[in-house]
This record gives C-alpha cells, sequence and structure tokens, in this order.
C-alpha cells in the first residue's frame, strides 16, 4: 500500500487525510527507517508494508469503533516504534 492507497482507503471509511497529516506519515515513515538503523525497532522496513501493516493496522480502531474519533483516553504501554498511538494522534490532531 503506498502513500495514496493508504489515504483512498482511510476515504472509504470516511477518513479524510490533509495533506498536512499525509506529510506527517510521510515524516514518519522516514524517522521510522532511519532509526531503525540504528536501533531494532522492526523488521518492516519497505514503505508499502510499513503503511499497510503499520500505519493502516494501528488506525483499525477508528473504522470499528465510533467513539474514537471524539476525544478519548487510551493507554499505549510499550509500543516500540509508537504503533498504534503516533498513527492515531496524527489522524486525530483536532484532540
Amino acid at each position: 500500500m503506498n502513500p495514496e492507497e493508504f489515504k483512498q482507503a482511510l476515504a472509504q471509511h470516511e477518513i479524510a487525510l490533509t495533506a498536512k497529516q499525509l506529510a506527517q506519515f510521510a515524516l514518519y515513515f522516514q524517522l521510522l527507517v532511519t532509526t531503525n538503523k540504528q536501533f531494532n525497532l522492526t523488521t518492516i522496513t519497505a514503505e508499502p508494508e510499513v503503511y499497510l501493516k503499520h500505519f493502516y493496522d494501528s488506525l483499525t480502531p477508528l473504522l470499528y469503533l465510533p467513539d474514537m474519533n471524539k476525544k478519548v483516553s487510551l493507554i499505549d504501554i510499550g509500543s516500540g516504534a509508537g504503533f498504534p498511538g503516533i498513527p492515531l494522534k496524527i489522524v486525530n490532531q483536532k484532540f
């Protein structure tokens, strides 16, 4: 899944990403790959796999839990590379 496919897949679930949010995901991808060279954060580093298996999968709660687009409290313990917390925060920037 490339970034455009990622955007389209979310749009099918009425989650519209802004240009700013897409840029944040792109920056997050670059930081993940760069940092992963020094610290073993993930074995998944190819862009299509990161967008599908890390970014899209992290947003799965938004697809099935309607209250996730409102202000809620979550705890993300031991996420290492920031999944699912950072993708959820990028999408829910209004909070």
